[in-house]
């Protein structure tokens, strides 16, 4: 209302399990619980961009985006994959979703809109990544990023803007929970290829959970033929060959970014807006003191959601 810019960051609890859609429930999708999730976080979404429209259609940025893939273990109330499959991972057993560097586990949708400025109805072939979201809204508020640092992300709005489909070349996926240690690099992208140095670890909803496999040489798939990732290159040849040189600079190029990059020095447990708190005034706080309503409402909530592995 007064007229001066903003920044909200929001992130919606919506298609994380447990799944919860207070009454009345969104119209019935035919998708059960998960639908009616998902049709409320829909409608929450428009709410949004009907406030931010009436404020001046155009002034307003909008950005929409996941931040995983299907958490397979809970079966129908994950989700599904499409055709972004890891069928090499599903022949093998366990999940090609959540916790994995297969496409299912990272590839997200996104959405911009910003009228007077995005293109309507525009699809891009660009590899992007949510890393790009910080550099691009500092560009676009005529900032400048630290110089002091490095920053995997790019500046896309030129992608956004339809005046280029260029994104990145090189795309890091870190474990995040499956075969390997946290963090470590553990697939690769450069263009259309994917190599995965780590397989397995994530947990399927039947149970099972594929065989931790480390590959040296990578397992190297050609995304723009494979997208279910079904066939990985054979190692004779020629174009596994062909590309593994550039694989292999491209990683060792990112072990070595990484181990140069400044660390940070923070210290969170002193800082009062990290610490938790049991403020039942405070909107971030969760206070479930034993025998409470709240607490047995957890009990009961997280007995269901065994119930429905």
């Amino acid at each position: 209302d007064s007229g001066r810019p903003f920044f909200l960051y929001l992130a919606l609890a919506h298609m994380h399990v447990p799944l919860g859609v207070p009454p009345p429930p969104p119209p019935a999708s035919g998708r059960g619980i998960y639908g009616a999730s998902l049709s409320e976080m829909d409608a929450l979404v428009g709410r949004i961009k009907r406030v931010a429209d009436s404020h001046g259609k155009g002034n307003t940025l909008l950005w929409f985006t996941g931040d995983n893939g299907p958490w397979a273990q809970k079966c129908e109330l994950s989700g599904r994959l499409g055709p972004f499959m890891g069928a090499w991972q599903r022949q093998q057993g366990g999940s090609s979703a959540k916790r994995t560097t297969w496409e299912g586990g990272h590839r997200v949708p996104a959405l911009a809109y910003w009228p007077g400025h995005i293109p309507a109805k525009q699809t891009s072939h660009a590899l992007l990544s949510t890393l790009d979201i910080f550099p691009t809204l500092v560009a676009l508020a005529g900032a400048a990023l630290p110089p002091n640092r490095r920053f995997d992300g790019l500046d896309v709005s030129p992608v956004l803007f339809g005046w280029s489909d260029v994104g990145h070349k090189v795309l890091l996926h870190p474990n995040s929970g499956a075969a390997g240690k946290d963090g470590e690099i553990e697939a690769l992208r450069l263009a259309q290829y994917k190599a995965f140095y780590t397989t397995g670890g994530a947990m399927a909803c039947d149970g099972s959970i594929g065989p931790a496999e480390h590959h040296q040489p990578p397992l190297i798939f050609n995304l723009d033929r494979d997208i279910q990732e079904q066939e990985p290159l054979d190692v004779a040849s020629g174009e596994y060959q062909a590309v593994l040189p550039a694989i292999s600079r491209a990683y060792a190029q990112a072990l070595e970014d990484i181990a140069a990059d400044n660390v940070s020095v923070a210290d969170y447990s002193q800082d009062p807006s990290a610490t938790p708190c049991c403020d039942a005034q405070h909107v971030a706080c969760r206070c479930r003191a034993p025998g409470s309503p709240a607490a047995v409402l957890a009990h009961h909530t997280e007995r269901r959601v065994k119930l429905c592995l």
